[in-house]
């Protein structure tokens, strides 16, 4: 049962598309499968950090007003200039595809932990995963449960990847530029809501 309610919970967590969905897909399509795979790696530390920061430590703390008013201004500013970016000036740089060097890809991946990792409603996502768990299991089979999902998150991550990867050629160059002035869109709207969200 704990295999099942953890992937249960994994599945589960694709609903939740945020900030980090759209720039996981921008980056395949505009760089190629290997930087959305860094996205990919990125996002997932994000969340293995989140869930150790909800199993083990700093519960009060990541609760508490102060936490959320600077991660939602820090997360907000974060979305706001990657949106500004790609509204007044999208990359149509697809023809290093395959051939990003090591501090490019590390760029894509510090990116994905970022834009994850001081999102605070994915820490909202992942204290509810933990009491959940713990409601039904003991702590080493909610562990277990929980590393489960992060397998499967990890897992649909890198197929999102894989997909985008894959159609990124039939992606005709005006309408990529059209898709990222969109991605920069959405970046901006996610990011006023990260800054309006201690206000509110």
């Amino acid at each position: 049962m704990a295999l099942l309610t953890g992937i249960l919970l994994g599945l589960g967590a694709i609903l939740f598309t945020g900030p980090v969905f759209f720039y996981l897909i921008k980056s395949t399509l505009e760089s190629g499968f290997k930087a959305g795979l860094s996205v990919a790696f990125g996002i997932i530390l994000g969340d293995m950090l989140c869930l150790g920061i909800a199993l083990y430590s700093a519960t009060e703390f990541i609760a508490s007003p102060t936490f959320e008013f600077w991660a939602s201004i820090l997360g907000g500013l974060i979305l706001l200039i990657i949106g500004l970016k790609y509204v007044l000036k999208p990359n149509l740089n697809t023809t290093v595809k395959g051939r990003l060097n090591r501090s490019s890809l590390l760029v894509y991946g510090i990116n994905g932990f970022l834009i994850n990792f001081v999102n605070p409603f994915v820490f909202a996502v992942w204290f509810g995963f933990v009491s959940y768990t713990e409601a039904l299991y003991n702590h080493s089979t909610a562990l277990f449960s929980l590393l489960v999902t992060l397998g499967v998150i990890f897992s649909t991550d890198v197929l999102k990847a894989l997909f985008a990867g894959r159609i990124s050629h039939l992606i005709k160059p005006q309408k990529l530029k059209n898709f990222f002035r969109v991605f920069g869109i959405l970046m901006i709207c996610f990011s006023i809501r990260l800054l309006l969200h201690p206000f509110l």
